[in-house]
């Protein structure tokens, strides 16, 4: 998985590219550092371009989550392939994230 971030104004954009599964935790984590330092009131995690996720990506996005939440930020997650968001709603997981 690779990340790229743009930032604009207040608002980070992740825009993630390849699968969210248990190869991308160091990825994971990587993303998390670069987040964590930058100051804004809003953080978009773009899932366009990621074709599946599973259990372990679905909970590296709640670590996202928790890190987005430490810079006081609202995260949203947009473009999610159906594949990925059939995943987000059989979880619940659409209720617990903003989706775009």
């Amino acid at each position: 998985m690779k990340a790229l971030l743009s930032h604009a104004e207040s608002v980070l954009t992740v825009s993630l590219d390849g699968c969210l599964d248990h190869t991308a935790g160091s990825s994971c984590q990587h993303l998390i550092d670069e987040i964590s330092p930058i100051r804004v009131s809003r953080v978009i995690v773009d899932l366009s371009r990621v074709p599946r996720i599973d259990s372990v990506g679905l909970g590296m996005l709640y670590l996202v989550r928790d890190a987005v939440t430490g810079i006081d930020a609202r995260l949203t997650l947009r473009g999610a392939t159906p594949t990925v968001l059939r995943l987000l709603e059989l979880t619940g997981s659409h209720q617990v994230f903003e989706i775009e």
